[in-house]
């Protein structure tokens, strides 16, 4: 079983997009499969019907038509959750990945495509490979659609020999920043409710979103940072929707360590000469504001690679066990999560 690079990138713009990748390849090869399916351009531009995202220089985005909520259906395979999109021409499915900063793409569908730049980039098992970059004439999915945009371009074949599903790439929060994003996993669907600059919805007459729980966090990039505690020790965790399992690096305090459930381990063996020691258990003492949750899937191992991209020290990652307990509203200009828990998690 191969563990997938994990790159660093030298560009800090581009590097967290890069990194999740290979993350988003490495948590689809620990576990289990499961079957079935329940420099940018500036001047870019997204439609939606009626709804119109003009890109703007410093790679935000702007809306410049009037269209005030819609809902993005997603398709489950695995832990992984699949959007249907178009991308010059090819058809296929993207990975909704909160994880990631913006658009990579598979080298399998896009090595045709003129390469803009290429840099060496270190994997987290001590190899090194090359991640490019690539323009982009079109990318499509519900009925969004966004023109002439850069992408990065790393090998997903892995991934999708695993799932046996066609992935285009995966797709990040930076293209609907300018909303308030319902994650409902459970029902299999994104809502988005457009918000002005404070992050308040413009349709005061749409429900507003009742969380049982609501938590600050930080960003960067457009990146999500949790903090959570586990046996009194607080913790710093990646939001990602991309990873289908929790992870806890293996360089937190024994304290922490001891609470897991190891339930086996296993050796991986990297694309370059060295391996990698995992652990597989239950997280256990989990508090997040206040709210025990138990029972979460989890993988221990080094998440050095991780913390360096992305330019923060992380103790661990929140994947799809975190995000099936219950359904979750994200606001980037609030920068507020909140979570309505599912009854059988409510005490």
């Amino acid at each position: 079983m191969k563990f997938s690079d994990v790159y660093f990138i030298k560009q800090k713009g581009m590097k967290f997009q890069r990194i999740k990748t290979c993350f988003v390849v490495m948590m689809c090869l620990m576990i289990l499969p499961l079957s079935g399916y329940t420099k940018r351009s500036t001047g870019a531009l997204i439609s939606y019907s009626r709804l119109t995202l003009h890109r703007k220089a410093d790679n935000t985005y702007e809306i410049a038509a009037e269209i005030n909520e819609l809902t993005i259906p997603l398709k489950r395979v695995g832990n992984l959750f699949l959007i249907d999109a178009v991308i010059d021409n090819q058809t296929g499915n993207l990975v909704f990945d909160t994880g990631a900063m913006g658009l990579v793409l598979n080298t399998t569908y896009y090595r045709n495509h003129v390469v803009e730049d290429s840099h060496p980039s270190n994997g987290v098992n001590g190899s090194i490979s090359n991640v490019s970059s690539v323009n982009i004439n079109q990318l499509s999915f519900s009925e969004l659609t966004l023109k002439r945009l850069k992408a990065d371009l790393t090998d997903l074949g892995h991934l999708e020999n695993r799932r046996n599903v066609k992935i285009l790439g995966l797709l990040g929060l930076s293209l609907i920043r300018n909303f308030e994003i319902i994650i409902d996993v459970n029902n299999n669907q994104l809502q988005l409710f457009r918000i002005d600059k404070k992050g308040n919805r413009l349709n005061s007459n749409t429900k507003s979103f009742q969380a049982d729980i609501t938590q600050s966090f930080e960003t960067s990039n457009n990146v999500i940072f949790l903090r959570g505690t586990i046996k009194g020790k607080k913790l710093n965790f990646c939001m990602d929707s991309g990873s289908e399992t929790n992870v806890i690096s293996n360089r937190t305090s024994k304290e922490v360590l001891s609470s897991i459930t190891i339930t086996r381990r296993s050796i991986l063996q990297g694309s370059g000469s060295k391996k990698s020691e995992v652990f597989y258990g239950t997280m256990n003492n989990f508090i997040y504001f206040n709210k025990e949750l138990t029972g979460m899937e989890t993988i221990i191992t080094n998440l050095d690679g991780l913390s360096e991209a992305y330019g923060v020290q992380i103790d661990g990652v929140l994947g799809y066990d975190f995000l099936n307990k219950g359904t979750l509203c994200i606001n980037l200009e609030k920068k507020q999560l909140g979570i309505c828990f599912l009854k059988s998690e409510t005490k």
